[in-house]
């Protein structure tokens, strides 16, 4: 098998995973999330007071599934994901909240990878390339 046959298997490979990413971050539900959604992902993402370090949808404590009915509460009342979270946070700190998603970090997680598959794979084929000129002088 050539290099050039492999290199073009590599790259072949390389773009196959990153469509496979991009379709698969793209593709998301688009559909409005239930009042139950909400509730259980609200209840995912705060961490409940008075247990250690789980959230308000792992824990089994009774102040946690009190919680858990103040969150279905407010979302039946009409209250956005952002003024739900805003009162915990008014009440227990930014600490309280396990769902940073809109952060820079978050973001940073998900293009950092993807930067470095496609730098990595221009120098393996730089590399191959020079290996092969190299080869033929």
């Amino acid at each position: 098998m050539s290099e050039r046959f492999k290199t073009a298997i590599a790259i072949a490979i390389s773009v196959v995973a990153l469509g496979i990413i991009i379709v698969g971050v793209s593709f998301t539900s688009a559909q409005e999330p239930t009042a139950d959604d909400r509730v259980a992902a609200l209840s995912a993402s705060i961490k409940c007071p008075f247990c250690s370090g789980e959230s308000l949808a792992d824990s089994q404590s009774g102040v946690a599934r009190d919680y858990r009915e103040l969150i279905a509460e407010r979302v039946e009342a009409g209250a956005t994901d952002e003024e739900i979270i805003a009162e915990f946070v008014a009440n227990f700190g930014q600490s309280y909240i396990l769902d940073n998603s809109k952060s820079p970090w978050t973001a940073a997680l998900w293009v950092v990878p993807i930067v470095a598959l496609g730098v990595g794979g221009a120098v393996l084929v730089a590399l191959k390339r020079k290996t092969s000129a190299a080869a033929r002088t």
